[in-house]
C-alpha cells in the first residue's frame, strides 16, 4: 500500500478546519441541486474516491491483482491547513511518498490467489481432490489477507483516532475504529473471494470445459487419428495413449494462456459492481451514523465532491 507521509499506512483521518462541517452540509444541498439538473461526477473524481484497477505493475505471466487501498487515505497537517486556510503551498519534501511492503500482495505470496485457477487449468493431471485442495489454499490466501487488512485498518485508525484531542465529545471514537476496520476487511474478503476466486476460478473451467468439448469431434477425423498413429510409434505409446495425452494437454494449456487475459476485465467488473452498491452503503453508514463526518474523517468530505456553482456539468 502506498501512503504519502504516513507512519501508518492505511488510513485517512484528518483534523479539518471547523469551517469544514458548514462547508459539507452547504456541499450536501449543492449535490442535491445538481443531481436535480442532471450533472454527473467525471470518471477521474470516481477514481479517486474508491479503489480501481491498476495494470501498471504487470511484470509477470500472472497480472497483478489490485484490490485497492480503501478507504483511500492521507493526512492534512500543517501544510494541509496552511493551504485551506491561507493559500499556501507545501514543499517537496512534505509530499515525498512512504512505500510500505506489503508481502501478501507484493511478494510471491501473492501466487497463492492464483492456486484455483492453475487448479482448474490441470484438472485432467490432478486427483480427485487436487481441484478442492486448489480451492482451498485461494479462499485461505483470502482470509489471511483480510485479517491483516482489518488489523492494519484497525491499529491505523486506533493510532490517528486515539491520539487526536480535537475529536468533536460527542464522537464514539472506539466504534469508529471498529467500524472503519470492518469496512476494510469487508471489502477485502469480498473482492477477493469474486475477483480471485469465484468469478477467475468459474472461468478457466469453462475455458478448460469448452476446449475439451471442441477436441471431441476433431479427434474423430480421419486425419487426425492417422496422425495419432503415425505419433504412437515415436512416444512408444498406443494411438489411444497419444489421443488421450492430447486431450488433456491441449485444454490444460488453453486453461493456463487464458489466465493472463481474464484477470484485468474480472477485476474491473468486480471494482464496478463494489463501486455501485457495497462500498457506497459502507461508506454512507460511517459518514452518518457512524460518527465519521462528525470526526472530520478526510474519506467523508470527498463525499462532498460536487462542480463548483457556475460550472457546467459534463
Amino acid at each position: 500500500m502506498h501512503v504519502a507521509g504516513l507512519e501508518c499506512p492505511g488510513c485517512s483521518f484528518v483534523t479539518q478546519l471547523p469551517a469544514k462541517r458548514l462547508q459539507r452540509r452547504k456541499c450536501s444541498s449543492q449535490a442535491v441541486e445538481s443531481s436535480k439538473q442532471g450533472s454527473h461526477r467525471s470518471a477521474d473524481c470516481d477514481k479517486d474516491r474508491y479503489p480501481h484497477e491498476d495494470s501498471s505493475q504487470d511484470d509477470d505471466f500472472f497480472p497483478r491483482r489490485d484490490p485497492g487501498s480503501f478507504p483511500a487515505v492521507k493526512v492534512s497537517g500543517f501544510w494541509g491547513k496552511a493551504k485551506d486556510k491561507l493559500g499556501f503551498t507545501a514543499p517537496a519534501e512534505a509530499d515525498s511518498t512512504a512505500v510500505e511492503f506489503d508481502p501478501l500482495r507484493d511478494g510471491p505470496l501473492r501466487y497463492l490467489g492464483y492456486a484455483n485457477e492453475c487448479g482448474e487449468a490441470f484438472a485432467a493431471w490432478l486427483p480427485p481432490l487436487g481441484v478442492p485442495l486448489s480451492y482451498a489454499i485461494a479462499i485461505s490466501y483470502v482470509l489471511v489477507d483480510t485479517f491483516d487488512k482489518g488489523q492494519r485498518a484497525f491499529k491505523c485508525a486506533e493510532t490517528e483516532l486515539g491520539s487526536r484531542a480535537s475529536l468533536h465529545p460527542e464522537v464514539n471514537t472506539n466504534r469508529l475504529i471498529r467500524l472503519l476496520s470492518f469496512e476494510r476487511a469487508m471489502d477485502t474478503v469480498v473482492w477477493q473471494l469474486l475477483a480471485s476466486v469465484i468469478c477467475p476460478g468459474y472461468t478457466i473451467h469453462t475455458v478448460v470445459a469448452l476446449a475439451h468439448a471442441g477436441l471431441i469431434p476433431l479427434e474423430h477425423q480421419q486425419a487426425v487419428q492417422q496422425a495419432f498413429q503415425q505419433c504412437a510409434p515415436l512416444l512408444s505409446a498406443t494411438p489411444d495413449s497419444v489421443t488421450a495425452l492430447v486431450d488433456k494437454s491441449l485444454p490444460t494449456m488453453i486453461g493456463l494462456g487464458a489466465i493472463p487475459f481474464i484477470v484485468h476485465p474480472i477485476d474491473n467488473g468486480i471494482h464496478y459492481l463494489m463501486n455501485s452498491s457495497l462500498r457506497p452503503a459502507m461508506r454512507k453508514y460511517i459518514c452518518g451514523p457512524g460518527q465519521g463526518n462528525l470526526a472530520d474523517l478526510d474519506m467523508c468530505e470527498e463525499e462532498c465532491n460536487v462542480p463548483e456553482e457556475g460550472q457546467a456539468s459534463a
